[in-house]
């Protein structure tokens, strides 16, 4: 099963900016209310999940700021085979530095292949995926 190797997130809601490299094993978000903890949860489960009729609304955006837009990435390793497909994904497999939290743009002997997600919200609302070549 993949795992997610590093979390980016660019002004969405209460984040002006935040990578973040999850650890093997169970993590845990632990903070007051209203630090974060559920919006980190929600850009990834947006970044990610299997719906594609999200709606967002200016409330999303840091700081009402509709001119910066929001940029979720969800870097994921460990990937099935038929992630690493070479016909399928070549393009977009990239290599992860587990020392350094490095991501490299080609896979290479020592490093996890990956493949990173993003998910962009502009002004105009319309969420857009991509995979990150």
């Amino acid at each position: 099963m993949a795992r997610i190797r590093k979390i980016e997130i660019r002004n969405f809601r209460s984040l002006r900016w935040l990578d973040w490299f999850p650890l093997a094993g169970i993590n845990c978000l632990i903070g007051p209310g209203d630090s974060g903890k559920s919006t980190i949860l929600d850009a990834i489960d947006f970044c990610l999940g299997a719906r594609r009729n999200l709606a967002f609304c200016d409330d999303d955006f840091h700081r009402l700021h509709l001119g910066q837009p929001i940029q979720i990435s969800v870097t994921l390793g460990e990937l099935d085979s038929h992630l690493r497909s070479m016909e399928a994904y070549g393009l977009y497999l990239r290599g992860f530095d587990f020392r350094s939290g490095a991501i490299e743009e080609e896979p290479g002997s020592g490093l996890d292949t990956v493949l990173t997600v993003e998910l962009t919200v502009s002004d105009d609302l319309e969420p857009q995926w991509r995979l990150v070549s």
